[in-house]
């Protein structure tokens, strides 16, 4: 089986420090392998790097960020298999609702499986989303 690694130079994810996110931690945003195209958690920072106050925002920018992604690997979104959400204080915050519009406007029918996690915290406090995924690869 071939193995392809993709670390995305997008500006979206540079580093004031210089390089990308993905230099600094050692890890590929994507990596093709089994006909299939598996993305890295993706979260819901700004483009500078800031966190949005409002909670939409936040899933937007994640769902952004998986796009991009899957785009340089030649994907789409409508070629997701699989979606797993990790959300902060899903519970408390009750935001699946809002989490749920952000979602439909970007993965359309038919729907890939999904997974819901309600999670303690993420890398850097304030962000409350995280979304990984797995996406049938363009042969």
């Amino acid at each position: 089986m071939t193995k392809s690694t993709y670390a995305s130079k997008n500006p979206i994810f540079a580093l004031a420090t210089g390089g990308t996110i993905f230099d600094k931690f050692q890890y590929s945003s994507a990596v093709k392998a089994g006909g299939l195209v598996f993305v890295a958690g993706q979260i819901g920072l700004n483009q500078d790097g800031s966190i949005p106050e409002r909670l939409e925002q936040q899933f937007v920018n994640a769902f952004e960020r998986l796009k991009l992604v899957l785009e340089e690997t030649g994907c789409e979104m409508s070629d997701l298999v699989e979606l797993v959400s990790y959300h902060v204080g899903l519970n408390t915050n009750n935001h699946l609702a809002e989490f749920m519009k952000v979602k439909e406007k970007y993965v359309p029918a038919p729907f890939p499986t999904w997974t819901i996690l309600d999670i303690a915290g993420l890398a850097r406090p304030g962000l409350i989303i995280e979304i990984k995924a797995v996406a049938a690869a363009k042969i």
